[in-house]
């Protein structure tokens, strides 16, 4: 109807704005990685590590900083590579589920549930809470929205 406002779904505009960001943090993230391929940033980022409060008894955080700043400039170029495609994705899927495409939704279902198997794997090898909700929130996902479309579905045919 002319005036009448469109409601969005609201846990499916949520969704959107959870994976638009992941894709802003992606990007920030490969961007950084780029940044430690430069003469000497890898040393200074090193020292700021080491002051950092949080990383003081952290030691697995201490490994994986050393292991990504004594990584080849090849290895960060494709890590910072991985970081944009995976933000390419999330961007596509957030646009899609904000503008409440169906394709999105099934990109979002595909997408998700391929990570799964690795979130888990992840888990058995170095439990975290923060793994553990990433995990419940990425299964509450792919949940609702194959809950959705199977309704949607026998909405049609009904």
């Amino acid at each position: 109807m002319p005036g009448e406002r469109h409601r969005h779904n609201r846990f499916i505009a949520l969704i959107a704005c959870f994976r638009m960001a992941k894709a802003l943090l992606l990007v920030a993230a490969g961007i950084g990685v780029l940044e430690l391929v430069k003469p000497g940033i890898a040393s200074r980022v090193t020292q700021w590590i080491e002051h950092l409060p949080l990383a003081a008894g952290h030691d697995v955080l201490t490994a994986k900083a050393e292991k990504l700043l004594s990584a080849s400039p090849g290895r960060k170029e494709i890590a910072a590579a991985a970081a944009f495609a995976y933000a390419a994705l999330f961007t596509v899927e957030g646009i899609g589920l904000w503008l409440e495409r169906v394709w999105a939704e099934y990109l979002t279902i595909i997408a998700t549930t391929s990570f799964i198997p690795f979130e888990v794997y992840e888990i058995v090898k170095h439990t975290s809470a923060l793994k553990i909700a990433v995990l419940v929130v990425n299964v509450a996902i792919v949940g609702y929205l194959v809950h959705l479309r199977l309704r949607a579905r026998k909405d049609r045919h009904a």
